[in-house]
């Protein structure tokens, strides 16, 4: 669960700050910067366990030089700076099966990329800072969205032996930058990554429990998950020969993970169905068939006159209310999901359904056997926005309001202007928020926020005053 994120030098972001609960909702209008902190976090995704950083800027939206802030000079940032704390498992498994439990599961890793050109004339990245370590208890001011009696479930207290150094640290050895990457409970056993030019960062190289907090980095980071759900994805059978069994971004595989979560526990078609009934009250009934002569699994839904309908003529919002059902369901789903714009192809008499759903996709504390479950939207739905309103005083839901603004900023001793995207609390007290925020920001966001829903035809939505 990512609890906090810093951003310099990445597309619309200078100096950008936000916190995040288990439940976030950031809301603005369109070209406001809500799909850069997206991309921001996908592209931390993808850099966790690519082996070149290339690859992963390549695969976001736009051109390479596009990824850093551009100045109105023209001239773009020589360095991206990205630096994220999170909320971690106890328990950390690798791809062999051999598991171990952390010490501390708060952590907080910070990342420096620059572009430089080559003596060919040719741009490239390479790394120039990577640093991860624990969140010492006294710093985290986070931690109180925890209840305090439930505290020591999610951050274990340290009696004995608290770590001094970090799990990576990057220094200066022979005047070359060099990462160094200690064993867990190892006095001098050290690994060590000259940054000439690196190509990939320190943390994707680690798939071992010899290192288990760096592990547990890297598979938080990987875990998360960008849902773009395509209707067409979501609507076909699952073939048997794609070996899939998991709910794909786009949706693919909705049958075959409907069945493997039947294999284990038959009982969840029941708890599915009768969620899918109290959003969609037509359908009453869940149900996957394995068809063998075209070898594959195929859902249907059954509604109160005992007609049966398959996912292929099911209309795109209930397939996307059904997805998140089984999605809550499947104990493979852990970690962040971001979903952008979660109204599209919802009826509005729906969105609140869609809305409770992804609610109930992320973690509440109270629930000590809940896996880790994170759930950021962004939206510029003034519909949804205001089904939120009714939790504005939970600990575990928080609603932020992105703005594109004009800034100027001293760069390299000139005086620069550049567009940046400012996202603010709406809902949260300051006692609330590890972060600070003037009292002045906070009403003219909160002013901003009415304004926006009040341009819609939901003049007369209950802000909660």
């Amino acid at each position: 669960m990512i609890t906090y994120i810093k951003i310099s030098g990445f597309k619309s972001f200078h100096n950008f700050e936000m916190e995040f609960t288990p439940f976030t909702v950031i809301a603005g209008a369109n070209a406001s910067g809500k799909s850069n902190l997206f991309d921001a976090l996908q592209l931390l995704a993808r850099l966790a366990e690519t082996d070149n950083l290339k690859k992963a800027f390549t695969e976001q939206r736009g051109e390479f030089i596009e990824l850093f802030t551009q100045y109105d000079d023209g001239n773009y940032a020589p360095e991206i700076h990205l630096l994220i704390e999170m909320l971690v498992n106890r328990k950390i498994k690798d791809a062999w099966g051999n598991e171990a439990e952390l010490k501390y599961t708060r952590l907080r890793y910070e990342l420096k990329i620059k572009r430089y050109t080559h003596s060919s004339g040719l741009e490239d990245l390479a790394v120039t800072y990577e640093q991860l370590e624990k969140l010492n208890h006294r710093d985290d001011k986070w931690i109180k969205l925890i209840p305090k009696q439930n505290r020591d479930l999610w951050r274990p207290k340290v009696v004995t032996g608290k770590r001094g150094i970090p799990y990576i640290q990057t220094t200066t050895e022979h005047d070359i930058l060099t990462v160094l990457v200690p064993q867990d409970g190892t006095a001098g056993n050290k690994r060590r990554f000259p940054l000439n030019n690196a190509t990939r960062t320190v943390l994707s190289s680690f798939d071992t429990i010899d290192f288990p907090h760096v592990l547990a980095a890297k598979e938080e980071m990987k875990s998360w998950k960008f849902l773009q759900l395509n209707p067409e994805d979501l609507r076909q059978p699952t073939n048997k020969r794609s070996g899939g069994d998991t709910i794909t971004p786009s949706g693919k595989n909705l049958a075959a993970t409907l069945y493997r979560i039947q294999q284990v526990d038959s009982y969840s078609l029941v708890e599915i169905s009768r969620k899918l009934n109290s959003f969609l009250p037509s359908f009453i009934e869940v149900s996957v068939i394995e068809d063998n002569e075209n070898k594959q699994y195929l859902i249907t839904l059954k509604d109160a006159d005992n007609k049966e309908f398959s996912s292929r003529v099911l209309s795109e919002g209930t397939l996307r209310i059904l997805a998140l059902c089984i999605l809550e369901h499947d104990d493979k789903h852990t970690g962040l999901l971001c979903f952008e714009e979660p109204e599209n192809g919802i009826h509005p008499f729906r969105i609140k359904a869609m809305t409770e759903l992804l609610k109930d996709l992320s973690t509440n504390f109270n629930d000590a056997e809940m896996p880790l479950r994170q759930v950021i939207i962004n939206t510029h739905s003034p519909v949804l926005v205001n089904n939120m309103l009714q939790w504005q005083n939970e600990p575990n839901v928080s609603i932020w309001y992105a703005q594109m603004r004009t800034a100027t900023s001293e760069i390299n001793g000139k005086r620069l202007k550049m567009n940046i995207t400012k996202i603010s609390p709406v809902t949260k007290s300051p006692q609330q928020m590890a972060l600070e925020f003037s009292e002045q920001e906070r009403k003219l966001t909160l002013a901003t926020v009415k304004e926006y829903l009040q341009t819609t035809d939901f003049e007369k939505l209950n802000l909660g005053n």
